[in-house]
């Protein structure tokens, strides 16, 4: 997998500009303002993980193995959609029937999104196998 270090940079490096963020509210006394063990943790995950994604980069470019293509897609909106929608539905049981509706849509157009990306790879299949 040659972009799996790739993400475990982007969230370390999301991390430590959370973490940085904090800085801002070091002046606040009080239960509101930030304690130390507080910045101390989120940047030690911060650090954590791009130590771990660049050793995972480092890796990954040492093996130096060409990577085949797969029928699984690495990504899939339609599946994000598909669970964007669950959670609306869920919280449409606090907030009204509207958001249960909505969720209901979003669900529908993120299963047909999963669908479609099963026809399209039954097809490429078959098109690989008559090949």
């Amino acid at each position: 997998m040659r972009r799996a270090g790739i993400v475990l940079i982007a969230w370390g490096l999301w991390l430590g500009v959370l973490t940085a963020l904090q800085a801002a509210f070091r002046s606040i006394r009080g239960p509101l303002g930030v304690h130390w063990i507080e910045a101390a943790m989120l940047g030690g995950a911060a650090g954590a993980c791009l130590l771990a994604g660049l050793v995972l980069w480092a890796l990954d470019a040492r093996s130096g193995a060409v990577e085949r293509p797969r029928a699984v897609a690495t990504d899939s909106v339609a599946t994000a959609t598909l669970i964007a929608g669950f959670a609306l539905v869920l919280l449409g049981a606090g907030f009204g029937l509207w958001l249960i509706l909505i969720g209901a849509g979003v669900s529908a157009l993120g299963l047909g999104g999963l669908v479609r990306e099963a026809l399209a790879r039954r097809r490429h299949r078959g098109e690989a196998e008559a090949a």
